[in-house]
């Protein structure tokens, strides 16, 4: 039976951050239901999810074995396009990290294993997350997010500053190709791959790849508890203040 579902997390997150979350759920990409939506709205979180359909993303392929939304894609990357367009304080996390990259024009990497050769496990399997570190571009939304928030930034030798992140995903941010929104890349994980980015100037659009609503410790698998993620709180303050 097909259903629209959510993570629990995505939602006691947003709460937890004193927002009102308000789940949209996927229908045909009509315009005028876009912008209905969106004038309901303060933010736009784009959450996690199956792969993006590579009619709907530069750099990929059809693989077997995995299962595509298109209905899906078609919605979102209208949703995200006219949220960026209007300057809407926009979070993407995991693949809503891809609808935003692969909107403005953007290619994915279609597998990061073919890439790096493994060397960083982005996901265990497809049932299993991982997890691993990313180092935080200086000056950056995310790293002030955490770093006001003490919010498990560690402090290397030479200055990096790195985060333990929950992760799970297989595909990747391809070279940026010009023209359109540009997006600086603002974390990195140890193989070198994007891990977040931040629209240039001043509106507030961050894409992270890495599940922010899931913790990064052995706290409660579905992000309840006492933990309120500082990325989401700082979407949230920043949904509040537009």
């Amino acid at each position: 039976m097909r259903s629209h579902s959510i993570h629990e997390g995505y939602v006691e997150q947003v709460t937890r951050a004193g927002g009102l979350p308000l789940v949209i759920p996927c229908t045909d990409a009509d315009g005028d239901l876009c912008a209905s939506y969106l004038s309901l709205l303060d933010g736009l979180l784009l959450t996690g999810g199956e792969d993006m359909d590579p009619a709907h993303c530069r750099g990929t392929v059809r693989q077997p074995g995995y299962t595509y939304h298109p209905r899906r894609d078609a919605f979102e990357t209208r949703l995200a396009g006219s949220a960026l367009e209007a300057g809407m304080p926009t979070l993407g996390i995991c693949r809503g990290a891809q609808v935003l990259y692969t909107v403005t024009g953007n290619p994915l990497i279609g597998h990061i294993p073919d890439v790096t050769g493994g060397h960083v496990a982005h996901r265990i399997s497809l049932t299993e997350t991982s997890r691993h570190s990313v180092t935080l571009a200086e000056g950056s939304k995310v790293a002030r997010a955490y770093a006001e928030a003490d919010g498990g930034i560690r402090h290397e030798a030479g200055g990096a500053r790195t985060l333990k992140v929950t992760s799970y995903h297989h595909q990747g941010l391809g070279e940026q190709t010009p023209g359109g929104i540009r997006w600086r890349v603002t974390a990195r994980a140890d193989d070198s791959l994007a891990e977040a980015i931040e629209r240039e100037g001043d509106a507030w659009a961050v894409g992270v790849l890495w599940h922010p609503e899931l913790p990064a410790d052995d706290g409660p698998a579905d992000g309840s508890g006492e933990r309120t993620d500082p990325l989401i709180a700082a979407f949230v303050a920043a949904a509040g203040a537009s």
